[in-house]
């Protein structure tokens, strides 16, 4: 067990089963693995999808360990492509509801994302996530997200 003074490290960019292609870790062991590594905390962000929200949250909260529901979205940040010219790929966004106004937004995001969805893609545009941005905590996606590409392209 840790001190608690000293520093912990909370996960906050994890893929469960439910990210298909991304992750495979199960729900149910994570808060044994979680306990193992010091960690009270952890968030679940699968892509673009919210499927484990409920389940994660029940075993987490019933293991000890304070859940953070959040998802990473596939953010349409670049301006439309001119003729001839390919579109950029969207980019990694992780956001984390912070309270309950910004569950209801990201699970707004996310099914809005999903009717619209062209080619089988779920993507989420600057315009919705200004406008549904409250309650959320946003990470910036790393080195492939949009701030990563923006910085990498000059």
């Amino acid at each position: 067990m840790t001190d608690a003074a000293d520093p912990r490290f909370i996960h906050l960019r994890l893929h469960s089963a439910y990210s298909l292609l991304e992750g495979a870790m199960q729900v149910k062991p994570l808060p044994k693995l979680c306990a193992a590594g010091g960690m009270p905390a952890v968030a679940v962000t699968d892509t673009d999808n919210l499927f484990c929200a409920l389940e994660f949250s029940v075993i987490a909260s019933g293991a000890g360990v304070q859940p953070i529901i959040g998802a990473q979205l596939s953010l349409d940040y670049a301006p439309p492509a001119n003729p001839g010219e390919k579109a950029k790929d969207p980019a990694a966004l992780v956001l984390l509801a912070q309270n309950e106004e910004g569950y209801e937004n990201l699970m707004a995001m996310i099914s809005h994302a999903w009717v619209t969805a062209e080619g089988g893609l779920a993507k989420t545009g600057l315009e919705d996530l200004a406008r549904q941005s409250a309650g959320l905590i946003c990470l910036t996606g790393g080195a492939d997200g949009p701030l990563g590409r923006l910085i990498r392209d000059g």
